[in-house]
């Protein structure tokens, strides 16, 4: 954005408060502060709804971002978690994408390759379909346990490994029943709100078993901070991590890391740890500020970086005629990118290779959700990738469709 240009006027929802927010669900500090906020945002964004009138009608709510001074933890302290319901039809898999498929079994070969697995029970949190369940039993030769509320749970081949089952439910200390040696949680911890509770609740259930693991992967709040990506923020993301807040959760929670990098183009997190005897801090524990500093700093800067972010995206669909743009990826970064810049009339359609998906609408906008070959007969100049890691895969889809509109892509 030209630094003498006058700058472009937030959207309605957008804020960028100052001030205290609540303790941190983390490490229980008080000292934390908010600095982004929104206003009627979707409370749940990878929704499939059936027509238009109930997507654009669906319900809303406010989130406010605040950040840990003393473990850098991100959150939303607005959030309601009695206002999200995970039974719904809650389709977030993106296991239709072949650049996706490619990573899930690196990320399988590897933790095969980590942890003790053979004959072994793993629990996974959060296990969506199950589509990672299930290759990793495969390959590990495992039993598997799903546990996740949604209805679309379970819809693998449960003969996979040594057998698979799913329980409908959210996770808890119920379950400490289970015999299990390994936990995954892949893109759950984000939508829990009191996570050092379920850190500890996995800790209990694994026990002080050094042989035992727990697996976590989750989005990466440096790089969206740094980005200014105000489309990755979401009402039911409730938490987010770096790299420095992640470990000291997991550290204070009794684990001790074994692995802890970033993968998939650095936007997502993995963790590895194994359980030691529970260690909790001790009231007025003060852990070393050096790696805090860049996620704090990001945080401090978001303001700047998101204003630059809503002004080019605005400036982007302003300068395309109606209906001529097309979104490629209909989950929880489309939602954010259109209900908090709005333009919605630019916005013609948004597609997505998950059949699952096409056919139902964006919550909040009410977008019709489209197939790729859709795009062929409507008037689309225009195509804006939700995720750049799939651009290469979205042109070759395009070529073969005989299209060959502008492209762009988040970062």
């Amino acid at each position: 954005m030209d630094p003498h240009q006058a700058p472009q006027p937030l959207p309605p929802g957008v804020r960028f408060p100052s001030g205290p927010g609540a303790p941190c669900p983390a490490c229980g500090a008080t000292q934390t502060e908010r600095f982004y906020a929104l206003t009627g945002i979707p409370i749940q964004s990878c929704v499939m709804l059936q027509d238009p009138e109930s997507a654009k009608s669906f319900p809303t709510g406010d989130l406010s971002l605040a950040i840990c001074h003393a473990c850098a933890f991100v959150f939303n302290d607005s959030f309601d978690p009695a206002r999200v319901d995970y039974r719904e039809d809650y389709e977030e898999t993106q296991g239709f994408s072949g650049t996706f498929r490619a990573f899930l079994r690196a990320t399988i070969e590897q933790l095969v390759r980590e942890v003790p697995s053979r004959g072994q029970t793993v629990l996974e949190i959060g296990c969506g379909r199950g589509d990672f369940l299930e290759q990793f039993c495969t390959a590990a030769d495992a039993h598997g346990i799903g546990v996740d509320p949604s209805r679309s749970a379970g819809r693998v081949d449960h003969s996979a490994g040594r057998g698979l089952r799913f329980l409908h439910a959210q996770y808890g200390n119920e379950h400490h029943e289970l015999s299990v040696h390994g936990v995954v949680c892949r893109h759950t911890l984000e939508h829990i709100a009191p996570v050092a509770e379920l850190v500890r609740s996995i800790a209990a259930h694994l026990g002080p078993h050094p042989d035992r693991w727990t697996f976590f992967e989750v989005p990466d709040v440096e790089r969206i901070l740094r980005a200014g990506a105000f489309w990755d923020v979401y009402y039911e993301h409730c938490s987010y991590f770096s790299q420095a807040s992640l470990a000291r959760l997991f550290e204070a929670c009794g684990f001790d890391l074994r692995r802890l990098e970033l993968v998939y183009g650095e936007q997502y997190l993995h963790l590895l740890a194994h359980p030691e005897s529970p260690v909790l801090d001790a009231p007025g524990t003060v852990w070393p500020t050096e790696s805090l500093e860049p996620v704090l700093s990001a945080a401090r800067t978001f303001a700047q970086r998101c204003r630059q972010s809503l002004a080019q995206w605005h400036a982007w669909l302003q300068a395309s005629a109606p209906g001529s743009v097309a979104l490629w990826g209909s989950g929880s970064k489309a939602t954010a990118f259109l209900t908090t810049l709005g333009s919605w009339d630019r916005v013609d359609c948004v597609v997505d290779i998950n059949t699952d998906k096409q056919g139902r609408f964006c919550a909040g906008s009410g977008h019709p959700i489209v197939a790729p070959a859709d795009l062929v007969g409507r008037p689309i100049e225009r195509l804006l990738i939700m995720n750049p890691i799939y651009v290469d895969e979205i042109r070759r889809d395009l070529a073969e469709l005989g299209l060959h509109p502008e492209v762009r892509a988040l970062e």
